[in-house]
């Protein structure tokens, strides 16, 4: 049996977003049972947790005979790959293209929209968070544009199916929605939601929001994290 980490509790902001949503999408997508393991902040620091993700976050998928697997872009490659389904067949230019676009997915928007939510969220300085958020909204907004020029009409980034690289780039792309810069970008907010739509993300979306919402900040004890030598 798989298993998967999870995240007790989020605030709700981020809530439907946790990164193990990812994982849990591609193995509906595909058809794997699994289970998930709900971590609190102590669990996700713990000894036990860092041997298996040294950087403390999640999630993380366990199989009997295999390594444990960490992040969720490695994660969602390796299944699909394994399974041969929403990936095309190695050596393949729909291949290269699939990991093109996801590789794009978490490392050139994903960042860019990350810089917006830190500002958003993260920043209690007021001259700081207007200082900056001119900035990195124009730099999202950019990459955005890029995104839906390329993407065009097309409903697919790769192919003529649904790929890893639809999956991780809706993914990413919800952050955009709820800072509310998707709406600028109709074609794209029509595609992203149209990819959320499929059965695996709903199912892996109501199960993530389930578990979060049967607990409270206080089942994260956050009090319990031991203080880490600088």
């Amino acid at each position: 049996m798989i298993t998967v980490t999870g995240m007790k509790w989020a605030p709700p902001f981020p809530e439907g977003m946790v990164r193990d949503m990812r994982v849990r999408w591609i193995l509906n997508e595909v058809g794997w049972p699994y289970r998930v393991v709900l971590l609190d902040a102590p669990g996700l620091k713990s000894a036990a947790h860092r041997a298996k993700q040294p950087f403390g976050q999640l999630p993380v998928l366990e199989e009997d005979g295999q390594p444990p697997l960490f992040e969720s872009g490695a994660i969602v490659i390796y299944v699909a790959s394994r399974a041969e389904r929403c990936i095309a067949a190695d050596r393949t230019p729909e291949r290269l293209q699939a990991l093109q676009w996801s590789f794009a997915a978490l490392n050139t928007v994903e960042p860019s929209l990350f810089a917006v939510a830190e500002v958003e969220c993260l920043t209690d300085d007021d001259v700081v968070r207007q200082r900056r958020r001119p900035v990195v909204v124009a730099a999202a907004h950019e990459r955005l544009g890029d995104l839906a020029r390329a993407l065009g009409d097309r409903p697919w980034f790769v192919g003529d199916d649904f790929t890893v690289a639809d999956l991780l780039m809706a993914s990413v792309l919800e952050l955009a929605v709820r800072l509310d810069l998707l709406d600028a970008y109709p074609s794209l907010a029509v595609w992203q939601r149209t990819m959320f739509d499929r059965p695996g993300h709903r199912q892996a979306e109501a199960d993530q929001r389930t578990e979060m919402q049967a607990h409270s900040s206080a089942d994260m004890r956050l009090d319990a994290v031991p203080k880490e030598s600088p």
